[in-house]
């Protein structure tokens, strides 16, 4: 079998370019022949990794719809694939890719990337609404399958009239050289955050919590582990300064050791957001044996129904007092709420697990048989 996935593995995409690599290396490691085709890397951007087989098409970069104007002879030049696969919507790659595999009558996949959230379809609603009744209605139902992360995910592109196949899988997560790892006792109490610095990520939650918490949080710090937007960056740095709160602190964007001993050195990570699709730095924590604070804009129920974190509203009065109650548990606990955390990882969001689905998936695309059980029609 040999596939062909469209998308970015730039590092500077951040978490569509981290579940796309895992994806495929998930692939790779159950037999399944993966490469993909992306847009040429960005000014300062790399390889999120080098061992995945990689092919770059022109690409005009001054255009919103990041037009690719030779993307068929690409692919004609790639030659034959059994099934092509597009992580996420609305660009020129995505398009093209599904109009030469309808061409060429190969089956295609459409990884939705939360795209089709009524948030992210309220961004820049105008231009998405043309782009479905233009090319992108057609894509999708179109597609042999849909994949989304969650069933709210699902839900919602079901919401929107499309009646084809969907299959619900989450990203996946790196386990090997990690999970196995004793989870660090800390000498203090530090929450963390990690990813995009972005208004949307409402990360001022997490500061006002620690204003209004000061007299009851002893020995505690605030890491913002990330960069993005400046211009919120600097509005966060002038706020811990009006508040003069001297333990918070940014570390700026991380990768390799350097983010991994951050996210190490977390007694809880917590995510504020209004909206989440998935959030792989949920996964990165959890496999770590990091607790979880995340708000119900993110499909985390898992985080109670294992026991390794907190899935709940996300206004300041339940950001404090569940920070409160993070601060009140014992050494003891928080490090079996990180273990179960780490078996809920290695038992359904591991690597190996998730790619023999996506081979699964694929085989029942391509050769019929029995449907897979997370697969929905």
């Amino acid at each position: 079998m040999k596939v062909l996935q469209s998308g970015s593995l730039d590092i500077k995409s951040g978490g569509p370019a981290l579940s796309t690599y895992l994806t495929l290396k998930g692939l790779k490691e159950n037999g399944v022949s993966a490469e993909i085709v992306m847009p040429p890397l960005r000014k300062g951007g790399k390889l999120i990794a080098d061992d995945i087989d990689v092919h770059y098409t022109l690409v005009i970069r001054n255009r919103r719809f990041g037009y690719m104007p030779k993307l068929t002879n690409t692919l004609q030049n790639l030659g034959k694939y059994d099934l092509y696969h597009i992580q996420g919507i609305w660009q020129y790659l995505g398009h093209g890719v599904a109009s030469y595999a309808r061409k060429n009558k190969k089956p295609y996949i459409v990884t939705l990337r939360g795209m089709m959230y009524p948030q992210a379809l309220a961004h820049s609603a105008i231009i998405k609404k043309i782009s479905l009744l233009l090319y992108q209605r057609k894509d999708l139902s179109q597609a042999a399958c849909i994949q989304a992360t969650c069933i709210e995910e699902m839900n919602y592109y079901r919401s929107l009239g499309f009646m084809n196949p969907v299959a619900v899988l989450p990203n996946p997560i790196e386990v090997a050289n990690i999970i196995d790892r004793p989870i660090r006792t800390n000498s203090c109490f530090r929450i963390g955050y990690l990813g995009r610095i972005h208004s949307r990520k409402r990360i001022e939650r997490l500061i006002y919590a620690f204003y209004t918490l000061r007299n009851e949080l002893h020995n505690a710090e605030l890491l913002i582990i990330g960069a993005d937007d400046q211009q919120y960056e600097e509005f966060l740095h002038k706020e811990v300064e009006r508040l003069q709160l001297k333990n918070i602190h940014f570390t700026g964007f991380l990768t390799g050791k350097e983010k991994d001993e951050a996210i190490m050195s977390l007694s809880y990570l917590v995510v504020p957001s209004d909206f989440e699709n998935f959030g792989n730095i949920v996964t990165e924590a959890l496999v770590r044996g990091v607790p979880v604070i995340a708000s119900k804009g993110m499909p985390w129920q898992e985080l109670e129904d294992y026991h390794c974190g907190w899935w709940i509203d996300n206004d300041q009065e339940t950001i404090n007092r569940t920070i409160m109650k993070a601060y009140e548990t014992s050494e003891m606990d928080r490090i079996q709420m990180g273990m179960n955390g780490k078996r809920l990882m290695k038992e359904k969001y591991a690597v190996d697990v998730l790619g023999l689905k996506m081979k699964q998936l694929y085989e029942w695309i391509l050769y019929g048989g029995t449907k897979p059980d997370f697969v929905y029609e």
